[in-house]
């Protein structure tokens, strides 16, 4: 993705508002279907090419005819179409219309699939031609697609007042489609801006079409039930979210079956369901459309870093960037991902890409979604954390998670001063139903804890909630703590030996000889090197564990009884 990244759509794509195109005659109906069926199959650009030739069979078309491929083309846009093809497709649907009410619809299709200060610039030729043509309706779509949180140059403030006169003219018009989908756009506005009912907006946006859906408000429905839903995995209100994706699935057909299993993968992580988040991951990542795959991938790469052996090379920093131009929430949740992995294998500044995802939010005067990119940098590189932090102390938002995670952040940042704040948000996010976050704050809790008992309490509550998530690498890091060494905890066995775990291939081997007893001048026989050599491996090996006593190391490590 380019610079616009950061004025990308602030959720999942939405759909195409088909009414706009009332008379469409009986050959475009047949090539739009084609279009749709092989993009439900995965085969968006062939989808595409349909519609290029039907425009080109059928040179006299009517305007809706010229409305009905444009919000077709835009769907396909955001199923998966790729280049420059579809934007060249609608700009020559747009100079062939005759009426502005058509030109505005057309506009309008654009609106919907493009990104940044683009979206906003069709949006005001959308409201140009609508105002022309006395359309309230368009008028109302138009001013919501223009008041998407967007670096358009637009203050939030005026962006929600675009967005309460939209859904003013919505209601105005008395289209129920146009009324939700509106209504979803100011949910997604008050979202961003940090405003404490915004949930309760989705839900009511959620709730507005009627029982009988059409193949277009079933769409806007999706929509409306997917966005709820994300804002209730970010806000903390997990079992919302959980029933907002299974009223959502109801009315969800293609993409909407990837979309939603992208959402609960990321609840299902979240909540400590891990098997469960790695299948919906799966599902997610057989979708057609960009960024729903990444989402999947991202939650996928979240499990295997708690689950596997080893954790592999792979594209996830490509994968950060896609998932954040669909979702910054999302992309932010994904940075942090990498940045533990980088963190695991010991790469040189592992949290380097968590500066850039908080500026954005900065620069787009986001008060949610991006608190676990703050987290995992403060985590990681606390000083580097300090200046991010206070950079971010005017966007935090009221909502229970960013509560929580403010309450680990600043209790991480305060040293032996931040007992109290660490039990805070580790208790809250704990209550929350998010058991690998809270464990690694009750974690940090314990190394700084004022007491013994406290210590213990927290390391055993720590231990706990990772335990029952199979947060099996955090365990490892908690259970290799040299600050907390006694009442000492097994390494999960997947999580023994590696180097991504905290040994080299050569401190492995010497470890398993130390761990059976062997001495140092054994184990220098047996490895082929000098006993000095030798001896600074154990004490490697130990430091890395614990500062552990050398009788106790095979307890820390999870080796006693390996054989030779």
């Amino acid at each position: 993705m380019n610079d616009n990244a950061s004025g990308a759509r602030p959720f999942l794509p939405g759909p195409s508002p088909a009414s706009f195109a009332e008379n469409v005659s009986t050959a475009v109906q047949e090539q739009v279907r084609n279009a749709e069926l092989a993009a439900l199959r995965g085969r968006a650009d062939l989808g595409l090419e349909t519609l290029r030739s039907a425009l080109a069979e059928l040179p006299r078309l009517a305007d809706d005819d010229r409305i009905a491929l444009a919000e077709m083309a835009s769907m396909l846009t955001r199923w998966g179409a790729p280049g420059p093809a579809p934007w060249a497709l609608l700009d020559e649907l747009a100079a062939a219309c005759h009426t502005p009410r058509a030109r505005g619809a057309v506009f309008l299709a654009q609106a919907r699939a493009a990104r940044g200060k683009a979206m906003a610039d069709y949006g005001t030729r959308a409201l140009f031609e609508f105002t022309a043509a006395g359309d309230i309706g368009g008028q109302a779509l138009a001013l919501s697609r223009m008041s998407f949180p967007a670096d358009a140059g637009l203050s939030p403030s005026y962006r929600r007042e675009l967005a309460r006169r939209a859904l003013s003219l919505a209601q105005q018009s008395g289209e129920p489609w146009i009324i939700a989908l509106v209504a979803g756009m100011l949910a997604a506005g008050e979202t961003y801006q940090g405003r404490k009912h915004a949930p309760h907006r989705w839900r009511r946006a959620a709730s507005l079409l009627p029982a009988d859906l059409d193949a277009v408000t079933g769409e806007i429905a999706s929509l409306n039930y997917l966005n709820w839903a994300l804002t209730c995995a970010y806000v903390g209100d997990y079992p919302t979210a959980l029933e907002a994706v299974g009223r959502g699935r109801v009315v969800g057909r293609g993409p909407w079956v990837n979309k939603f299993a992208a959402v609960e993968a990321l609840v299902r992580h979240r909540t400590g369901h891990l098997d469960v988040a790695r299948e919906q991951a799966a599902v997610a990542m057989t979708g057609a459309a960009p960024g729903v795959r990444e989402l999947g991938s991202a939650v996928a790469a979240a499990v295997t870093f708690e689950t596997a052996r080893r954790l592999p090379h792979d594209t996830l920093e490509a994968v950060v960037e896609v998932a954040y131009a669909t979702s910054p929430p999302c992309g932010a949740s994904a940075a942090a991902t990498l940045a533990y992995i980088r963190h695991a294998r010991r790469e040189p500044r592992p949290a380097r890409g968590l500066p850039p995802i908080l500026r954005k939010a900065r620069e787009a005067e986001h008060h949610f979604g991006w608190e676990d990119a703050l987290l995992a940098l403060t985590e990681i590189a606390p000083d580097a954390a300090r200046d991010e932090a206070a950079a971010m102390s005017r966007f935090w938002s009221p909502y229970p998670r960013a509560a929580a995670i403010r309450s680990v952040v600043e209790g991480h940042l305060a040293g032996r001063r931040g007992w109290a704040s660490l039990i805070a948000g580790a208790d809250a996010l704990a209550d929350m139903g998010e058991p690998i976050t809270a464990g690694r704050a009750y974690h940090a809790a314990a190394r700084v804890a004022p007491s013994t008992p406290e210590r213990a309490r927290a390391r055993d509550r720590a231990a706990e909630l990772l335990t029952s998530a199979g947060a099996d690498r955090s365990l490892a890091t908690l259970a290799r703590d040299r600050s907390l060494h006694r009442g000492l905890l097994h390494v999960p066995e997947n999580q023994r030996h590696q180097v991504n775990a905290g040994l080299t291939p050569r401190e492995r081997d010497v470890a398993v000889l130390a761990a059976q007893g062997f001495t140092a001048v054994e184990i220098a026989g047996h490895l082929g090197i000098t006993v000095g050599t030798a001896r600074n491996y154990v004490m490697n090996v130990r430091r890395k564990f614990g500062s552990v006593p050398k009788r106790r190391l095979a307890l820390v490590l999870g080796m006693v009884g390996e054989p030779d």
